[in-house]
């Protein structure tokens, strides 16, 4: 379908020459919808368009070929290749969005792109290929890591192997359901380390019998940037209490009153349930039920997954345990 570009071809490729005629941006914009007009047939003049030394030639000439679609789709990635950004991001919207089978080789591409609003697009669809392949997966785990934060929250997310839906007892019922009892989590005493890699929950820091005696010490209810750490990203907290023997209850929920900006909690190595609701969080109470994982009358482990997307972070308000009446 496709041959070089020169002052010789056919009178809509000549068009397009400019740099042998002295054409406007604005007449040349003009050869290429009537180009487009001819379906696949104009195609090879819209690739001249796509390498225009105009931005904006460029750029009509890739939504022109997102227009024609599938036609052209072996043509829009290539054009996963341009030096415009913005052609970029038409060519992979529009071959995220045809029908059929999208090549898994178009998403890598995205994957690396150096404008994050490409790699961030790519990211979103792989996310939504299942059954979900080693090099899907490959992707993924390369966009978990990425330098910034919205691409990397959506991969790690998808790749996020624990799963619990947070349900409070105290939430869709007419009960008149009374918190009987309070236990505070001890405010000092808890192991805290920096996990820049967001990889501690594949080393398994969540469970009872981890070493963390070389952790630092930390208090809770203050941001972690008070206790020193200027750090954006995700860190851990774990505490080990021991708890008398067990009350009267109905349900039994661990309620936090704050973490910036999100949280993830094991309760004795058994994943609980998260608080994840972006940015806005940061101030938001939240109590997960934890009545089948506590253990009365004996010593329970805690482990906090804390993030923050910029600013302060960490527990900062305080932490009970809630007996349910």
């Amino acid at each position: 379908m496709r041959g070089s570009i020169g002052c010789g071809m056919v009178l809509g490729v000549l068009l397009i020459a400019g740099a042998c005629f002295g054409l406007s941006p604005a007449e040349r914009r003009a050869a290429l919808q009537k180009a487009s007009a001819e379906g696949e047939a104009g195609v090879e003049v819209l690739i001249a368009g796509l390498e225009d030394e105009n931005g904006v030639v460029r750029r009509t000439a890739a939504r022109l070929l997102a227009r024609i679609g599938a036609p052209a789709r072996e043509v829009l990635g290539e054009a996963l290749g341009n030096d415009d950004v913005v052609v970029r991001m038409i060519a992979l919207r529009t071959l995220v969005e045809l029908p059929g089978e999208l090549p898994v080789s178009y998403l890598a591409k995205g994957v690396e792109d150096e404008n994050s609003l490409v790699r961030q697009t790519a990211v979103e669809r792989l996310v939504g290929i299942q059954p979900r392949t080693e090099r899907v997966g490959e992707l993924l785990e390369i966009a978990s890591k990425d330098g910034v934060d919205a691409v990397r929250r959506i991969a790690a997310k998808a790749l996020w192997p624990f799963h619990r839906e947070v349900i409070s007892i105290r939430e869709g019922t007419d009960r008149d359901i009374q918190v009987a009892q309070a236990i505070p989590l001890p405010k000092e005493g808890w192991r805290f380390r920096l996990d820049p890699g967001r990889d501690g929950h594949l080393k398994k820091w969540y469970e009872p019998g981890f070493d963390d005696s070389e952790w630092d010490l930390i208090e809770i209810e203050q941001v972690w940037q008070e206790a020193g750490y200027q750090h954006t990203g995700v860190t851990w907290y774990r505490r080990t209490i021991s708890l008398p023997a067990e009350p009267d209850h109905l349900a039994i929920e661990l309620s936090f009153g704050a973490v910036d900006e999100s949280a993830w909690v094991w309760v004795n190595g058994e994943y609980v349930g998260q608080h994840d609701i972006g940015p806005e969080g940061w101030n938001v109470p939240f109590a997960l039920d934890i009545t089948r994982e506590i253990r009365w009358g004996e010593e329970n482990s805690f482990a906090v997954r804390a993030m923050n997307t910029a600013h302060a972070g960490g527990i900062w308000k305080p932490v009970q345990i809630e007996v349910l009446k």
